[in-house]
């Protein structure tokens, strides 16, 4: 056995502040005060967790000779799974209460089912959606299965380290392997950040790229190998590993000189400075830039305890404390500043500082109280510990199972769509790749002109507008809907590619006078880019003006977020979007873009709801007229028939170019 590395000083409360000083940052950048960078306080967990888990190992081997498998698995789950069943089971139970049954509870509850198996981060790549996540509030625990996917093989990976160097600690050969393999991950990372494709190209299609994943609800976009950067564990292993280097070199650095010590303490403490200050949410991260928390912590764990000041300051009672509950304030914080904006919506960031500010109570209960009773079980009660254990791991699986059926019943919150159903709602006009059976035709029976509606939900929520401006003209509309088709090139899944090819045969053979578009682009940006959403409109445009069709296109109508929730219910806080139509830039660009593309030619028409909808750039779900929104991102009936002066006028134009 190798003289002892793990065994001298193996409690540091500088450590316990330096987690403090980490948890720290990540809870004021997701108030959104300050702190823009502030997200890189997980990248420091990372580095500390790999670095003391595997002192703890190390301990071990000097001891016993070995690592017990069982042993180190069951450390983790009392550690992990008491605090976190319990943050899990109350936020669905408040998710029920506070937040949407029409997607965002969804959403929330598949969070939960995933990360009950530490899968967090797989299934927030795979559904494509972290920004638009900003409501999850179990997202954050995408870090933890990061974390959690590498203590499955670490120890492992470990006692292989340990037979390959004869379980010399001190052994060359063990660095040698943790540098190669911390390398490689590296590699990964910073390959992904920067956009590397493995193959998929934009403007191919997507199944053939993408096969079976596309089918379990996998659509990659455009930025799939940056998000692949940031949520997969592959690519951030590495840190952890910067971690685990750290544990063993960290004696040969104990004779360094105060003087280069306090050097290279205050250079690690002003590169964790500098990513939090300097860094923000568009920042290409993690990369090469994932380096400075990396190396800034690094440092700071290898040189801090010589410099007195920082010593002191990472010792001190309040960052120890912090240190201390940083698990459990991490699990609380985001639950708690997630639900105070779906209550408050329209409130100041003093709220979010404020929740963020009450999560230490619950945190400070679930240390004392949950942590701390299942992290250090006596021999008499490891029993009984393991079947709470398993019993606590089980609950809020069960839980978010129960509540996602639930959920689906729409806990007696209908949309309003559900009070005012639309006019291709109302005629049954949705239906699979069969045009007889989704086809509807309304109008006259002598009609002046032929119209043709074509395009995804958003298209049946335009219908009762469309078909009021069709009939005032003494036309005939013809409609062809499917949620999640539109008319185009782009196919998201082999119902939607048949529809379109039969959509695209209709209308050679109907010869109608113009047809009228409509759909969610900014649906389609967040799956494909926006490059890939304008090119098949040009397409798509293309296509009609070379079958002599002239085309209406309706711009996407503006968000608008508000709580159909049963507090939103009860509340009264349902009237106000909670977005201002200023600040949605994808749509407002794509708006404009697609403007300019149907305007390329003189006999299209482009519509833009946006005055209509909300008057002043201010969108309000329900004004005087009634309910003018029926969700989150489609018309009501009553919100349709404000766009018929625009379609009137539009399809006037259209008539117009066409007289001989």
């Amino acid at each position: 056995m190798s003289e002892s590395l793990a065994l001298k000083d193996h409690y540091r409360s500088d450590i316990q502040g330096l987690r403090g000083l980490a948890v720290l940052l990540v809870v004021v950048y997701h108030t959104g005060f300050a702190i823009p960078g502030g997200f890189v306080g997980v990248d420091m967990f990372f580095v500390i967790s790999g670095f003391v888990i595997t002192q703890v190992l190390m301990r071990e081997v000097e001891l016993t000779g070995k690592v017990s498998l069982k042993d180190f698995y069951f450390r983790r789950a009392r550690r992990l799974i008491p605090a976190l069943s319990l943050v899990m089971v109350f936020t669905i139970l408040v998710s029920i209460v506070t937040m949407s049954p029409f997607g965002e509870q969804q959403q929330i509850f598949k969070t939960a089912i995933a990360s009950v198996f530490f899968g967090g981060n797989i299934h927030l790549f795979a559904m494509n959606s972290y920004d638009a996540l900003t409501n999850n509030p179990l997202r954050h625990l995408w870090s933890l299965g990061v974390e959690e996917q590498f203590y499955w093989v670490y120890p492992l990976f470990f006692i292989g380290l340990m037979k390959f160097s004869s379980f010399r600690l001190d052994s060359k050969r063990i660095k040698v392997c943790l540098w190669v393999v911390s390398l490689g991950s590296f590699l990964i990372g910073l390959a992904l950040t920067n956009g590397f494709e493995f193959g998929y190209r934009e403007g191919t299609e997507i199944e053939r790229q993408f096969g079976f994943l596309s089918k379990i609800g996998f659509i990659p976009g455009k930025d799939w190998p940056t998000k692949f950067a940031f949520f997969g564990a592959p690519a951030r292993f590495w840190e952890i590993l910067v971690g685990v280097i750290l544990a063993f070199t960290v004696q040969k650095f104990k004779d360094h000189s105060k003087l280069l010590s306090a050097g290279l303490a205050f250079l690690g403490l002003a590169l964790v400075a500098w990513a939090s200050l300097t860094f923000d949410a568009a920042t290409k991260f993690p990369g090469h830039l994932a380096l400075l928390p990396v190396v800034g912590t690094a440092l700071l764990i290898l040189f801090n305890q010589k410099v007195g000041v920082l010593n002191k300051f990472f010792g001190s009672k309040r960052l120890v404390y912090l240190g201390d509950i940083s698990y459990s304030l991490y699990l609380w914080h985001w639950p708690l500043i997630v639900f105070a904006k779906a209550i408050w919506p329209n409130s100041s960031s003093a709220v979010l500082i404020a929740a963020a500010a009450v999560s230490l109570v619950p945190a400070d209960l679930s240390y004392r109280l949950v942590e701390s009773r299942f992290r250090k079980p006596t021999a008499k009660s490891k029993s009984h510990k393991t079947l709470v254990i398993g019993l606590l791991a089980v609950t809020p699986l069960f839980v978010s199972i129960v509540a996602n059926m639930a959920a689906d019943t729409g806990l007696g919150l209908p949309r309003v769509e559900g009070k005012f159903s639309n006019l291709a709602s109302r005629s049954g006009c949705l239906g699979g790749a069969n045009l007889d059976k989704q086809n509807c035709f309304f109008g006259v029976e002598e009609p002046k002109f032929k119209a043709l509606l074509i395009g995804d939900s958003n298209a049946r929520s335009a219908s009762d507008g469309v078909f009021g401006a069709v009939n005032s003209l003494g036309g005939e509309l013809l409609i062809s809907y499917d949620p999640g088709c539109p008319l185009g090139l782009i196919f998201k899944d082999s119902d939607c590619k048949e529809l379109n090819l039969n959509r695209f045969r209709l209308i050679k053979e109907m010869q109608p006078d113009l047809v009228i578009l409509v759909a969610n682009q900014t649906g389609w940006e967040s799956t494909v880019g926006e490059a890939l959403v304008l090119s098949d409109l040009e397409l798509t445009l293309n296509f009609l003006s070379d079958n002599q069709v002239a085309t209406v296109v309706q711009g996407q109508i503006p968000d608008c977020y508000f709580p159909l929730t049963l507090y939103g219910k009860y509340s009264g806080q349902i009237y106000e979007c909670g977005v201002d139509i200023l600040d949605q830039s994808v749509r407002n660009s794509l708006l404009i873009k697609s403007k300019a593309l149907t305007l390329r030619a003189d006999e299209n028409v482009f519509i833009d709801p946006s005055d209509v909808v909300c008057p002043e750039s201010k969108c309000r779900a329900k004004r005087e007229v009634g309910w003018i929104f029926s969700d989150f991102n489609h018309l009501s009936p009553t919100g349709s028939k404000l766009l018929t002066p625009l379609y009137v006028e539009a399809i006037q134009k259209v008539l117009a170019t066409k007289r001989p």
